[in-house]
């Protein structure tokens, strides 16, 4: 997801018309500034990007669900404006100052496309993260959330072809699996497939050999974290035994 966007700024242009049915041309200045790891270099958010100069606009890809997005959002965005500021030396030493700063419009979206169904549309919030309820939060954080699997959300499809091919190409993947291949065979028809027919196909010419190492490394991480899961599982059954065992004697 992150690569396929990022890799062309039309179609960051794209999704956020399709996102707040907005008409920017797809010529609109961009400035991608996803966040990396300062170590590894990895990146720490999914897409991230200032739009006409104007519009902070954070973007996650979630197969999962996670009900604390908001919190990240808001860590990433604290991040993300002081990078700004670090990159224009006026507005770091200006902070400190009376004159209020102009500072570009924060807009915080996830992609969903997991297995468990969800609502085609939703908000998360950060006050219901709050552990009391306020009537006028001091503090507040507001996701739109969008389920992109395939078939889901229709108009949001139609309005970015981007987003309704992207949603293809997974579609596809998964639609492999479930007959029956492997993980690294299931990729690489979804591959052929989807440039036969002409979706998300020059960005899948340019970079297969990429997908598919990219698909097989989450494929990886995936199982290991449900055999991480099952193994605790199992541990703490077999510690529930003996500790059983012990109250017995």
């Amino acid at each position: 997801f992150s690569s396929y966007f990022s890799e062309n700024t039309a179609r960051m242009v794209e999704l956020y018309n399709a996102i707040e049915n907005a008409n920017y041309p797809l010529d609109t200045p961009v400035v991608e500034n996803t966040l990396e790891d300062a170590l590894y270099k990895d990146k720490l958010n999914d897409l991230s990007f200032v739009l006409d100069g104007q519009i902070l606009v954070l973007i996650e890809h979630q197969s999962t669900i996670n009900n604390n997005m908001a919190l990240r959002l808001l860590m990433y965005a604290g991040r993300l404006y002081e990078k700004i500021m670090n990159e224009n030396g006026a507005l770091k030493e200006a902070i400190y100052y009376g004159k209020p700063l102009p500072i570009p419009t924060p807009k915080f979206v996830v992609l969903y496309n997991g297995e468990a169904d969800i609502p085609e549309y939703s908000v998360q919030k950060l006050s219901d993260m709050f552990m009391t309820e306020q009537e006028n939060p001091a503090l507040e954080l507001n996701v739109q959330v969008y389920n992109i699997n395939y078939g889901k959300s229709e108009e949001l499809m139609k309005k970015s072809s981007s987003i309704q091919e992207y949603a293809s190409f997974i579609h596809q993947i998964n639609e492999n699996r479930k007959a029956g291949m492997d993980n690294e065979t299931a990729a690489k028809q979804a591959i052929r497939e989807c440039i036969s027919a002409n979706i998300m196909a020059e960005y899948l010419l340019k970079n297969g050999s990429e997908v598919e190492n990219m698909l097989y490394f989450e494929w990886s991480q995936e199982e290991a974290e449900e055999y991480a899961e099952k193994r605790g599982r199992a541990e703490g059954r077999a510690e529930g035994v003996v500790y059983g065992e012990k109250k017995k004697q």
